[in-house]
């Protein structure tokens, strides 16, 4: 008897999904080909009328979810909620940027530089979209984040080092550097990056060819997939870079805001339990402090949120100690957590939606009793 059901629900949902398909588009059919932008705006916001409500009638779980990304590709509908379907890859439409809050955020950050005079160094990652507008529908013009990323970089202390990482990452858009299930960037991204900052920041970067590239897994599908669960896209890599004559992670804890915790830079148990993207650094803690057997005694404080995370590998070839603050997490006065002027650079490496959350970022000049003495 549930056999029935089951069917008759998947007939039912099926009919209506063909109902859709002709409501959208049916205009179109009897007026001939589409002949004008607008024709196909309209077209278009009929595929996402019809996605809104299969998403409606199928919510939750997973079987459901599956199907109703294959009823709106029959449709002609390549956009699944906010996600955009290419044969290739899978990217989620850019949020459009509040310039306000950004320039805001610039001139805390300005004021956080002037109150500590540290060497400051800062990137804003752009999303994949930015990078790979040619696996974009024809007929899509998508939010685009650069200028109120330019209007960013222009607000900031001059004396601040600005990387623009969107001309750096899409001179290598021909290769790895963005997953293609996941919204975040690759290891090799992550490096490509790394090699422009690191000069900036007054180091030599360690030479590709000098490190060895471990794929620790191979099937990793990310955060883009898990909100359409559209797998003809090929999965993930995930990988490992060492090198031969590489510094070691001597000891690594985190403060969840509470307690200390003993941490591993890299996490098999949570690749085993399913949580790929907790692999570098574990679940996202508020700080986390690195310490390595590099022997020139320097500290670099990153200010970053998760798509930083690969990046600081890398990092660790060049400081004794890198304490890490997640401004995703930050909730009270950086001198609560750490004294600023005990570091010799400062690293703020975030996406522009990070750098938006005004609120987040006004911790770094607030005052605070404890006078720069860490929570313990």
């Amino acid at each position: 008897m549930l056999k029935k059901v089951s069917a008759w629900v998947l007939l039912l949902v099926l009919h209506v999904g063909m109902a859709w398909l002709l409501i959208a588009g049916g205009k179109f059919l009897l007026e001939g080909p589409v002949r004008s932008e607008t024709h196909t705006q309209q077209l278009w916001s009929g595929w996402e009328k019809a996605d809104a409500l299969l998403s409606s009638m199928l919510p939750g779980q997973e079987n459901a979810l599956r199907l109703r990304t294959q009823l709106s590709l029959i449709m002609g509908n390549e956009k699944i909620g906010d996600i955009y379907i290419h044969e290739e890859r899978l990217l989620r439409e850019p949020e459009v940027l509040d310039e306000a809050a950004l320039t805001e955020t610039a001139e805390i950050l300005n004021a956080f530089y002037q109150k500590y005079t540290i060497p400051t160094c800062i990137a804003a990652l752009p999303a994949a979209a930015e990078i790979y507008t040619d696996f974009l529908p024809d007929h899509v013009t998508a939010v685009s984040q650069l200028s109120q990323l330019e209007t960013f970089y222009e607000a900031m202390d001059t004396k601040i080092r600005k990387v623009n990482a969107y001309h750096v990452l899409s001179t290598f858009k021909e290769d790895y550097i963005y997953y293609r299930t996941d919204s975040r960037w690759t290891s090799y991204g992550a490096y490509v990056l790394y090699r422009n900052l690191i000069r900036k920041m007054g180091y030599y970067p360690v030479p590709y060819d000098s490190y060895t590239i471990t794929h620790v897994k191979n099937d990793f599908r990310g955060d883009l997939y898990e909100d359409c669960l559209y797998d003809a896209v090929t999965a993930d890599v995930l990988d490992v870079y060492t090198c031969e004559d590489s510094s070691v992670i001597k000891s690594m804890q985190s403060y969840d805001g509470e307690s200390w915790t003993e941490r591993a830079f890299y996490n098999q148990e949570e690749l085993e339990q399913g949580r790929a993207e907790n692999f570098y650094m574990g679940e996202p803690q508020l700080l986390t402090e690195i310490q390595t057997d590099v022997g020139n005694n320097k500290r670099l404080l990153v200010l970053k949120d998760s798509a930083a995370d690969c990046m600081l590998p890398f990092l660790t070839q060049h400081y004794t100690r890198i304490d890490v603050i997640d401004m995703d997490r930050l909730d009270r006065p950086v001198t609560e957590l750490t004294d600023p002027v005990s570091y010799q650079q400062v690293l703020i490496l975030c996406d522009g939606d990070t750098y938006q959350n005004t609120e987040a970022f006004l911790w770094l000049t607030e005052e605070t009793e404890s006078g720069g003495e860490k929570n313990d």
